[in-house]
């Protein structure tokens, strides 16, 4: 009769218990959930002549990417989700664009362009894949410092072209 009575008591320790630790772990859950993001603040975007800056911006979807990716650069918190699928877009876009300028159809441009495709399906299934917030910020910097190689590429070939131009003036 002892036994029994130790092992009701012992039972009911066991089930207050294991109960106790339930509705922790779902309060805890349940606060994480309401959690915002909170994401670490990009490096700047390169600036680059605006004479050459004119000059890029006559090609409508850069221009179109170069506008998103400032308010992708000014988003400290919330759900990048649209941000990646837009830059998944116009990626595509760009790819397919028949308004794409002759200046900078080079393989120097278009090896950036698919680096930037690259790291924006990766930055896409982070985010899917709900990866862990260093994780994101990582990909949102490799965007970021990609979108200003495209960037510094451009105006390095608006440079030489520039120069072809000129010698072949002369």
């Amino acid at each position: 009769m002892k036994n029994t009575a130790y092992i009701l008591l012992l039972g009911l320790c066991f089930i207050i218990t294991s109960c106790g630790d339930k509705e922790n772990k779902e309060d805890s859950s349940a606060s994480q959930d309401t959690a915002v993001a909170s994401y670490k603040q990009l490096p700047e975007i390169k600036p680059i002549s605006n004479e050459k800056l004119t000059e890029i911006n006559k090609w409508k979807k850069f221009k179109e990417l170069s506008n998103l990716m400032e308010k992708f650069q000014d988003q400290n918190s919330g759900d990048l989700t649209y941000f990646a699928e837009e830059f998944i877009r116009l990626d595509t876009e760009i790819e397919k664009d028949s308004l794409f300028p002759e200046k900078f159809n080079v393989p120097d441009v278009k090896s950036r362009l698919v680096v930037f495709k690259t790291f924006s399906n990766q930055f896409k299934t982070r985010l899917d894949e709900n990866a862990p917030i260093d994780s994101i910020n990582v990909s949102r910097e490799k965007l970021l410092v990609t979108y200003n190689a495209i960037r510094q590429q451009l105006s390095e070939t608006l440079k030489s072209k520039i120069y072809q131009d000129f010698i072949k003036e002369k």
